[in-house]
């Protein structure tokens, strides 16, 4: 049973999803798309309240969301970092590389930092063998990276103050590494 304010969030989430979508089944995944688009990630009142409003349990709610890779059950940093585990990848050392970034941020791949700051995941193969070992932060690619010029981007990240010029530069800086 949901406490007082996740009943209120709750209606909040339906109300939401009622000016948007018909209560039909069919509505499932745009819905599960919509509320992630507001808020990043799919909360659990969000859940409950497609699927009141769907009129489906929660359990298939849960079922498809937990299913679909795009769509996320936690929130996400504000930095995307991901590693490349493909094959290519793997030979040229990025579980070495995965190992020191879970070390120095402090979480697991798929898990996100305490700060939020970075959420650190990893892919089957990004298709770019031949810049081995690629990795992607904030939508771009750095390719041939080792575990230093990996810990350098991560540095120029950290060191910048969030939102600011200095922070979009850093990122850019990376891609000559």
């Amino acid at each position: 049973m949901k406490d007082g304010a996740g009943m209120a969030s709750v209606a909040l989430w339906r109300s939401l999803i009622a000016r948007r979508f018909d209560p039909l089944p069919d509505s499932l995944i745009p819905a599960l798309q919509y509320v992630q688009q507001r808020s990043g990630f799919l909360p659990g009142e969000a859940l409950t309240a497609v699927a009141q409003h769907l009129r489906i349990p929660e359990a298939k709610v849960f079922g498809v969301a937990s299913f679909y890779s795009l769509f996320r059950l936690k929130p996400r940093g504000r930095n995307q970092i991901t590693v490349c585990r493909g094959t290519a990848c793997h030979v040229q050392g990025s579980a070495r590389l995965l190992e020191k970034l879970e070390k120095m941020l402090g979480t697991k791949a798929g898990g996100t930092t305490a700060d939020k700051r970075f959420s650190l995941d990893t892919v089957g193969c990004l298709g770019a063998c031949a810049l081995a070992i690629p990795i992607v932060i904030n939508g771009n690619v750095y390719g041939r990276q080792t575990t230093a010029s990996a810990k350098r981007l991560v540095k120029r990240i950290l060191t910048a103050a969030p939102g600011t010029e200095k922070a979009r530069a850093a990122g850019k800086a990376g891609k000559q590494e």
